[in-house]
């Protein structure tokens, strides 16, 4: 067991809630827009600091209310831990962990891990080059704390390399040593991960077909050749008002059985390597840290054959605690489980 209680306040279609655990696999039941993802979805913000749906902050507040607060009680071997998250609609944020203000959101977001599975995993295979990029950032910075750190770095320079480029072309070098650093390392970062990745996708595929990721960048390998980069794109950006290389363009395409798989692959075929992208990385959480793994299923295993969906049960069986989402009680049980049921937010 992870999460012991959960409570919101003024979170989504929430003005007040709380929901108390007592089991390892948990089911919300409900009828479509009574809430049920948006509880998986207040869990996985406690984890990430982000919505698993793209979200804002700001638009997680709701209707009529100025902030949202969330509080999630934690039993872990060493005692339990309490976390507390509030977003007001200004944007300031404030973290607490025991009582205890935290400033760094790194700091905060180690407690515990969640893996996604959600129909909007398919965009991972058939989305755009972001949604890969996002899947990879998400999964490294869960294991990596350096990583999340080099990332928000990066982004923050080309932020602001980006304005300079439009703003002031002549100021645009200052952000360059910054973007040079990171750049190098995140690529290093994600060229691993996308192999480990490809090969448990390939183990878990098994006679079905053949799988390989190709991870496409044009960072340098090094500071230094990032840096003549930059030089060698000079004009191009000044002439684009924007930066034209490093991470934030970076691709990772998926081959199933030697065709790229967005392009030429079914439906079916889609959909099946998305399950095993996000089985994928529940694993690589599972082995590289010693925070508890929670699994967020939302409405998914009504799309799985009886062969995915005992592949899918099979892997997550190892997570310290589940939660699914349902609209009917589903199909198949699990021990040591409880029904809670959503009849809307307030």
């Amino acid at each position: 067991m992870v999460l012991r209680s959960l409570e919101l306040t003024d979170f989504r279609n929430f003005e007040s809630r709380k929901l108390v655990f007592s089991s390892r696999n948990i089911f919300f039941t409900g009828a479509n827009g009574s809430g049920k993802s948006n509880l998986l979805e207040s869990i996985a913000f406690a984890s990430l600091l982000r919505s698993f749906r793209g979200a804002s902050p700001r638009e997680m507040i709701r209707i009529g209310g100025r902030e949202f607060r969330l509080q999630v009680m934690l039993e872990s071997r060493i005692g339990n831990h309490r976390l507390q998250i509030s977003e007001e609609i200004s944007g300031r944020r404030r973290l607490f962990i025991n009582g205890e203000a935290i400033r760094k959101s790194s700091d905060f977001i180690r407690e515990f891990h969640t893996v996604v599975f959600a129909p909007e995993d398919r965009e991972i295979v058939s989305g755009t080059s972001g949604c890969r990029r996002r899947f990879f950032d998400i999964m490294i910075s869960g294991v990596d704390g350096e990583y999340l750190q080099r990332l928000s770095r990066y982004h923050r320079a080309l932020i602001q390399r980006n304005r300079a480029l439009k703003n002031a072309p002549h100021t645009a070098s200052a952000f360059e040593e910054e973007l040079a650093e990171q750049a190098p390392f995140i690529a290093a970062k994600r060229r691993h991960f996308a192999a480990v990745t490809g090969e448990k996708v390939a183990a878990l595929l098994g006679e079905k077909g053949s799988f390989q990721i190709v991870y496409r960048t044009d960072s340098g390998a090094d500071s230094k050749e990032h840096r003549r980069i930059f030089e060698a794109k000079k004009e191009s950006e000044l002439r684009r008002q924007c930066t034209l290389c490093g991470p934030q363009l970076d691709e990772f395409e998926f081959f199933y059985n030697g065709k790229l798989l967005r392009t030429y692959g079914s439906t079916g075929q889609r959909r099946l390597i998305a399950l095993l992208l996000k089985l994928a990385e529940f694993d690589i959480l599972q082995s590289n840290s010693r925070a508890p793994v929670v699994v967020l299923a939302d409405d998914v295993t009504g799309e799985l054959d009886e062969s995915n969906l005992k592949l899918f049960l099979n892997n997550i069986a190892q997570a310290d605690q589940c939660f699914f989402t349902f609209a009917e009680p589903p199909g198949f049980s699990l021990p040591d489980s409880e029904y809670i049921a959503v009849a809307g937010g307030d």
